[in-house]
């Protein structure tokens, strides 16, 4: 699931926290999500994707840490778990604060 997010007023979009039942892990079914969910982001002409999760898992999909391109969180949580990916290879820095939707925050 991915929502709208903005960074000094571009829109981009968020991924919540990807789960797949045990018996169902290792077998590409997150991996298919992912991939999918940015193919469809691309073509809508989002720019980027951030998440908040493991440093060990999301980098295979293209994520980094969202702080190299200026991307700070509006709550404290560790730098090494939130991260950006460059749908388009044209993010460049974005020196701002993610704006979540107020959902987020209740």
């Amino acid at each position: 699931m991915f929502t709208k997010v903005k960074i000094n007023g571009k829109t981009g979009l968020a991924l919540a926290p990807l789960s797949v039942l045990p018996e169902y892990q290792r077998q590409g079914t997150g991996s298919a999500l992912i991939h999918n969910g940015h193919s469809i982001a691309r073509e809508l002409g989002y720019d980027y994707s951030i998440v908040l999760g493991s440093e060990r898992y999301y980098p295979k999909f293209g994520y980094v840490k969202a702080y190299i391109y200026g991307i700070k969180p509006p709550f404290n949580v560790p730098l090494e778990n939130f991260m950006v990916c460059d749908l388009n290879g044209k993010l460049g820095s974005m020196d701002g604060v993610v704006e979540y939707a107020p959902e987020f925050f209740y």
